[in-house]
C-alpha cells in the first residue's frame, strides 16, 4: 500500500521549482522551457492515461496506477501549473523584448498557444469544489476539453524546438501520441466517442494553421 501524500509533495517540490525556473527563464540561463515543456507532458500523462487503463480493466489491480488515479485531480492541477508556466519561462526566455510581444506569438509554432492557454486556464480556475458544485455537469463537459490538447501540444512542441532550440524532435510528443492512442482505443471499447472527437478537433485545428502557414 502506497502511503505517500501525493498531493502535499507534489507541490512541495514544484513550486520552489517553478520559480527558479521561472528565474532562469528571466536571465535566460539553462534550458527551462524543455524542463517545464517535459515535465509538464509526464504530469498530464500520468493524470490521464492511468484512469483510461483502468477503464480498459488493465493494471485495475496495479497499486501505482490505483493511487495515480486517486491523485488524478491533484495531478491535472499540477499538469496545469507546469504547462501554464512553461508558457510563462517560455516567452521570458525566447521572446525578443525589443520587438512587439503579439508579432512574435503569431509564428506558427506559437499558434496554438492562443487556443491551449484559455483552455488551461479555463480547467485551472473551475479545479475546486466550489466550481464543481456551481456547474455542475457541465463541470465535467468543461473539463473533457482536455482531450483538446494532445494534438495542439504535439504541434506546438515539435515546431518550438525546431524553431526555437533547432532540434528535430520534442521526446514529450511520444507520450501524447501514447495517451491519444489509449483513449481513442477506449473510447470504441466503451462507444464513447467524446474524446475521439475532441482530439480530431485538436488534429484539424492544426491541420489548418499549417495550411493557412503555406497559403
Amino acid at each position: 500500500m502506497i502511503s505517500i501524500d501525493l498531493k502535499k509533495w507534489l507541490w512541495i517540490i514544484s513550486i520552489p521549482t517553478l520559480l527558479i525556473l521561472l528565474a532562469l527563464g528571466y536571465f535566460q540561463a539553462g534550458e527551462p522551457a524543455g524542463f517545464t515543456a517535459i515535465t509538464g507532458t509526464v504530469i498530464l500523462t500520468c493524470t490521464l492515461l492511468p484512469s483510461a487503463l483502468m477503464r480498459l480493466g488493465l493494471l485495475k489491480e496495479n497499486p501505482y496506477v490505483r493511487w495515480l488515479v486517486k491523485y488524478r485531480k491533484d495531478l491535472g492541477i499540477v499538469a496545469g501549473t507546469w504547462l501554464l508556466t512553461h508558457g510563462l519561462v517560455s516567452a521570458l526566455f525566447f521572446l525578443k523584448r525589443d520587438q512587439p510581444i503579439l508579432d512574435q506569438l503569431m509564428v506558427l509554432p506559437l499558434k496554438p498557444i492562443w487556443i491551449m492557454v484559455p483552455i488551461l486556464s479555463l480547467m485551472l480556475l473551475t479545479s475546486n469544489e466550489y466550481s464543481e458544485k456551481l456547474l455542475g455537469k457541465n463541470w465535467d463537459r468543461l473539463h473533457k476539453l482536455v482531450w483538446l490538447l494532445p494534438a495542439l501540444m504535439f504541434f506546438h512542441g515539435n515546431l518550438a524546438i525546431a524553431e526555437f532550440e533547432k532540434e528535430d524532435f520534442a521526446p514529450a510528443g511520444i507520450l501524447l501520441a501514447i495517451v491519444a492512442l489509449v483513449a481513442i482505443y477506449e473510447s470504441f471499447r466503451s462507444k464513447r466517442y467524446h474524446r475521439i472527437v475532441l482530439l480530431v478537433i485538436g488534429w484539424m485545428v492544426t491541420v489548418y494553421f499549417w495550411m493557412s502557414s503555406q497559403v
